[in-house]
């Protein structure tokens, strides 16, 4: 086996070198992506082991290849919107065509450019435009994003991600889906990470029973106002704080497949719906850019 092709390895063979295999024989590490350090991997995922989340973006990985029409690698120009410290954009080493991401954690863009020579990443703002001309791309990947906005901002960056796409271009995007609200509600643990209160959880299930978005403000570190700034530490030293400029709510959305299909319609065909496909948690819509926008 190749293992210097990267991603363009047979599917299984390379989900083993990135799952098992660099583990397993350390002389196989040179043949996969770097990984970050443990505050970037804990931020993002909530993870602080190497071989967790490797599992995690190997996991992703395979969620999308399943849903794609076709092979990850046929795809030309593909963006990771939301990417991110590179959980999933470390999986596409070797492959053949363009790959971008950007995020809105200057500490991940900073990573991803100097560690992923295969990735051009950007620094983007919680609101549009992206940095990206029209028809740019032909695949657009966007993990746990969705999952995170209100609807307002759903819909800028969807209009916006239509803008960027190629006639034709596939889209996969994942979000709590009534899966996700499923365990939330009924598993502890779930409602201990998704960090929501009963009452706010309450209003978010009748929200969704009536096929609506709905969306809980948390008050964490991508939230902001116009008037106080919620401060995001970069690095350990004070004089590293950042913090978001522009108002935006960050928060938990759950969002029902039937609202998919006639709001993100607007926009998008929806071409097929996976639930539950990413760790039996978040939902996955596969998204067809109109040949008329």
């Amino acid at each position: 086996m190749d293992y210097s092709i990267g991603c363009r390895m047979p599917l299984d063979e390379w989900l083993w070198l990135n799952r098992t295999g660099i583990f397993d024989d350390v002389a196989l590490r040179k043949f996969v992506a770097a990984f970050p350090p443990v505050e970037l991997m804990q931020n993002v995922s909530g993870l602080t082991n190497e071989q967790d989340f490797a599992a995690h973006g190997s996991d992703i990985y395979l969620a999308i290849s399943r849903a794609s029409p076709k092979p990850l690698t046929e795809y030309r120009n593909l963006l990771d919107f939301g990417c991110g410290c590179g959980r999933l954009a470390r999986m596409f080493k070797g492959h053949p065509g363009r790959v971008s991401a950007c995020d809105v954690d200057p500490r991940h863009v900073a990573w991803v450019q100097q560690s992923l020579d295969f990735v051009s990443a950007s620094h983007t703002s919680v609101h549009p435009p992206l940095p990206y001309r029209e028809d740019a791309f032909d695949c657009v990947v966007s993990v746990s994003v969705f999952s995170h906005l209100t609807e307002r901002s759903q819909d800028e960056f969807l209009k916006e991600l239509n803008r960027i796409c190629v006639p034709g271009t596939y889209l996969f995007i994942s979000f709590h889906g009534q899966r996700a609200l499923e365990r939330t509600v009924i598993e502890p643990p779930i409602r201990e990470m998704v960090s929501v209160d009963g009452e706010s959880l309450n209003t978010a299930q009748q929200q969704f029973q009536s096929d609506k978005h709905a969306f809980i403000l948390q008050r964490g570190h991508l939230t902001s106002s116009k008037t106080s700034f919620w401060r995001r530490v970069i690095g350990t030293r004070a004089s590293n704080l950042s913090v978001i400029e522009e108002p935006f709510e960050y928060g938990i959305s759950f969002i029902p497949e039937a609202y998919v299909r006639k709001h993100w319609g607007r926009w998008f065909e929806i071409a097929d719906y996976w639930s539950g496909a990413i760790h039996d948690f978040q939902d996955i819509v596969v998204l067809r850019a109109r040949t008329i926008k």
